[in-house]
């Protein structure tokens, strides 16, 4: 049959919005049954029960010399010649109990050290994996914040501390952008293969951060030039159920931002679950040029509540900074692909390298640092230039644009004079953008003057 009219339909598709900056991962270090290398997804703190390791029963517990050598009454699991986190429970005499970095010696034994003797074992108890109970504070700490929150479990196998800092490198090799944040054992701050691991995620691309528990003694061996350290320090008595980093990552982990919930500044954040540190005035002023994080209070401002100071990274720059710079990074390359694809794709506004094609791409990235703005993510007003790159950068260096945020794209005669072949190629490198990442007060210095003049 023959149509009069014929109707051609074309489509503009939204990007789906980046999920990365809201994921997070727990770490475990044998403490799940979930195979080395995987992860699942808890969304409550109930979750993680039915994936804990359980206890294993426990035969004989023998003390000769400062050893105890204990033996399993089915194979543990272990790695022989491995030295692990174990936690022995319910033997009596109860000085065997506690944890114990344990050496595995066979298939159904191990050994750990244990200077006194506690007589012989009249009651054998139970042995599991010492990540079961920092697993378990990670969770109550995590969603003692909130519940509308989901964060991953991920297992790296009951192995030594430099296995499992090798075997997450070769988790986010292998999976590179899923995880945004990880929450590291406490024992990794010890582990000198972990303080060099991270100088590996310093760059301004790279967008992965470890939450750390650090003590006064090791919290200065992290270079000042890591971004990627959350370092923070625990009250000297926390109950066992606390794991004081959980309450700052979930936090950050809750950010989502829109015009009606702005990016908040980390620094004074209110916190839950967790136990102030009572530090003294030279602590203080260690923690702070330490760029080390801690929980108090906020008294100074007549406000009960407990709250984290100081909210930076081991480079000394905000957790907002880089936040920031992530987020502008991740949106800018969706917002500016997502108008070239569908700009293949739309023959009422196809997108052609030219001077017009170059003009949607710059408004594209101007609407993206609007958000930017609108967001609590970025100080200033967008503005946009059309100038060739020496004129654009002389201009920065004078400080034309100061407080501004500026969106530059060299003219496509320009450009194609200074880069002939490029066109040839489909390549434009003209775009650029300079901004300020906004962040919140830390001291404020009130001068006042006070006289008993009158004039």
């Amino acid at each position: 049959m023959t149509q009069i009219v014929q109707i051609n339909v074309s489509q503009t598709v939204a990007p789906t919005p980046s999920t990365l900056q809201r994921t997070g991962a727990l770490i475990s270090q044998g403490g799940t049954t979930l195979t080395p290398g995987a992860k699942t997804l808890i969304t409550q703190l109930a979750d993680l029960t039915p994936i804990l390791q359980t206890p294993k029963a426990i035969t004989s517990l023998a003390w000769a010399t400062g050893v105890v050598t204990v033996t399993t009454t089915a194979p543990h699991g272990y790695t022989n010649g491995t030295t692990i986190g174990l936690t022995i429970a319910g033997a009596a005499p109860a000085a065997y109990n506690g944890s114990f970095q344990a050496t595995i010696t066979g298939a159904s034994t191990f050994t750990y050290p244990l200077v006194n003797n506690p007589g012989s074992a009249t009651v054998q108890g139970t042995v599991v994996s010492s990540s079961v109970a920092e697993l378990t504070a990670m969770a109550t700490t995590f969603y003692a914040q909130g519940a509308a929150l989901s964060v991953y479990v991920l297992e790296l196998g009951a192995v030594t501390n430099a296995a499992a800092v090798t075997a997450l490198g070769t988790y986010i090799a292998n999976n590179p952008g899923t995880i945004y944040s990880y929450e590291v054992p406490r024992a990794w701050a010890d582990e000198a293969s972990y303080v060099t691991f991270v100088t590996n995620y310093s760059s301004n691309t790279s967008k992965t951060y470890f939450f750390t528990r650090v003590t006064e003694a090791n919290e200065s061996s992290f270079p000042t030039t890591v971004k990627s350290v959350f370092k923070i320090i625990e009250a000297p008595t926390i109950p066992a159920t606390e794991f004081t980093a959980a309450a700052p990552h979930w936090v950050t982990l809750n950010y989502n931002p829109s015009p009606a919930n702005q990016v908040t500044p980390l620094c004074f954040a209110y916190l839950q679950g967790v136990t102030t540190f009572p530090a003294t005035g030279p602590q203080q002023t260690t923690f702070k040029a330490d760029n080390v994080n801690y929980v108090t209070t906020g008294a100074e401002g007549g406000i009960s509540n407990l709250m984290l100071l100081w909210g930076r990274m081991s480079d000394a720059r905000p957790f907002n900074y880089w936040y920031s710079v992530d987020w502008v990074q991740i949106n800018l390359q969706l917002s500016i692909a997502n108008e070239i694809i569908n700009g293949s794709n739309n023959p009422l506004a196809p997108l052609y390298y030219n001077q017009a094609g170059i003009n949607r791409l710059q408004a594209r990235a101007a609407k993206t640092m609007t958000s930017a703005v609108s967001y609590g993510l970025a100080l200033g007003q967008v503005i946009t230039t059309a100038l060739p790159q020496a004129e654009f950068v002389q201009n920065l260096d004078a400080g034309k644009y100061a407080g501004q945020i500026v969106i530059n794209a060299i003219p496509f005669a320009a450009y194609s004079a200074l880069n002939p072949s490029d066109y040839k190629d489909g390549i434009y490198s003209g775009l650029s953008a300079v901004y300020t990442p906004a962040r919140g007060f830390e001291q404020i210095i009130f001068n006042l003057n006070v006289t008993d003049f009158v004039a």
